[in-house]
This record gives C-alpha cells, sequence and structure tokens, in this order.
C-alpha cells in the first residue's frame, strides 16, 4: 500500500547518511524529484543518525563514515533501523562487504555511477519502501494508441508511447544499442527517436532527460488517479 498522497498525511521520512555534502545534495535532490511530498532528514554521522529520533521509510547510508566503516556502519543501521528499506551508496568497492550489505537486507549502488544509473536505484528503492507508485507496464496505453500523457513541463507535445519504452529503458541505464537489442530496433532508430525526445523535453543531455522524464512520468500517474 503506497504512502505517497497529498491530503494531509504525514509525508514519506527518507534519512540520508552521508558526510560528503555534495553527494547529500545530490541525494536529497533526487529524493524531491521522485517523491511529490518528502521529509528528508541529512546526518553526516553515524551518532548523529543514531538521535534522529525517527523510523525512517529509507536509509541511504554511505559505509565510510567519520565515526563508523564497513561491516560496523551495516551492523549498526541494521539495527537501529530494522523496519526500513535501504540502500547503501558508497564508493567501496569490495565485493566481500558488498555481499555482506545484500545478505543483511541493503541494497548496494556505486556513488560513482551515472545520475541516471543512481537515479533509477534509488527509485527501485522507494518503490520497495512503498512511497513510490511502480511505473505503469509498458503496454498500458491510457486509451491513445499513439501518444502517452507523458508531456515536459510547459510542453503541449507528449511522447509517443514508443519514446516512453525507450525512456524507461533509458533510464534504467542501458545504452542505445541495449535499448534497440531490447525493443527489436536499430540502434539507429533508437539515436533517431532520442533527438526528438530531447527536443520534446527541452533536453541538452541524456541525464537531463532522465530527470525531466521521471518527474513527467511520475506527474502523470497522479493524474491519472
Amino acid at each position: 500500500m503506497t504512502k505517497e498522497n497529498t491530503d494531509g498525511a504525514t509525508p514519506p521520512f527518507i534519512l540520508i547518511v552521508e558526510d560528503h555534502p555534495m553527494i547529500s545534495i545530490m541525494l536529497a535532490d533526487m529524493v524531491e524529484q521522485l517523491l511529490l511530498e518528502s521529509e528528508v532528514m541529512v546526518c553526516d554521522s553515524l551518532a548523529k543518525a543514531q538521535v534522529c529520533g525517527r523510523q525512517p521509510d529509507l536509509l541511504i547510508a554511505d559505509l565510510d563514515l567519520p565515526d563508523s566503516k564497513g561491516v560496523d556502519s551495516i551492523d549498526a543501521f541494521g539495527q537501529l533501523f530494522p523496519n526500513a528499506a535501504k540502500l547503501i551508496c558508497s564508493g567501496v568497492l569490495d565485493a566481500a562487504l558488498m555481499q555482506q550489505a545484500q545478505a543483511a537486507g541493503f541494497a548496494f549502488v556505486n556513488k560513482a555511477s551515472s545520475y541516471p544509473e543512481l537515479l533509477h536505484v534509488l527509485q527501485s528503492c522507494l518503490i520497495e519502501a512503498g512511497v513510490l507508485s511502480p511505473p505503469a507496464p509498458l503496454n498500458e496505453r491510457n486509451g491513445n494508441e499513439y501518444h502517452s500523457n507523458i508531456y515536459a513541463p510547459g510542453s503541449d507535445k507528449p511522447l509517443t508511447w514508443k519514446q516512453v519504452d525507450i525512456m524507461r529503458k533509458t533510464a534504467e541505464g542501458m545504452s542505445a544499442k541495449e535499448v534497440a537489442r531490447a525493443l527489436d530496433i536499430s540502434p539507429d532508430t533508437v539515436r533517431g527517436h532520442i533527438k526528438e525526445i530531447f527536443l520534446r523535453l527541452g533536453a541538452k543531455n541524456k541525464g537531463q532527460a532522465v530527470e525531466i522524464f521521471i518527474r513527467a512520468e511520475r506527474k502523470a500517474r497522479l493524474l491519472d488517479r
């Protein structure tokens, strides 16, 4: 059951534990893109997270903190927030540590991943936490076989359903060739669609297109309710 709403209910609570200010700002901005309403708290240490006083819907944490590192961080967060969905966003590449985190119920993403990849993982974790609805199925046409109901802000030209399919795959981090294989079309066809998508979304690059698309798709889902 989703917790997202605008009727006065308590908004989702997202706790970010990250001591690098640029990373924490980026993660908080991603949450705000994906959720219509949310409460985001940022802590730069385990000690500060321990006294936040609330169980988050989603915990996003680094493993390499000033007062806790590696397995100690995994154990501490697991004990502090047993009921929260948990995402480790770390530059630590140790395979054994990643396996321990995943075995303890944490999703794991490298903070050096591309912006679209980070955004996609965060979206998945918010869906798992129950505070974000999953995307509509790819074959859902909402009464229009060609044009979708997904518009960029200020635009009167929606994406086609084929363009929506392409953007959903692109948001997962797929290259043009991978999207082409998944949708059984040529890479040149995908690139042609992406050029048109950039125009319709008013985007200058792939990362910006993914940001605008995710916001626009979320707005469309809310309007369809």
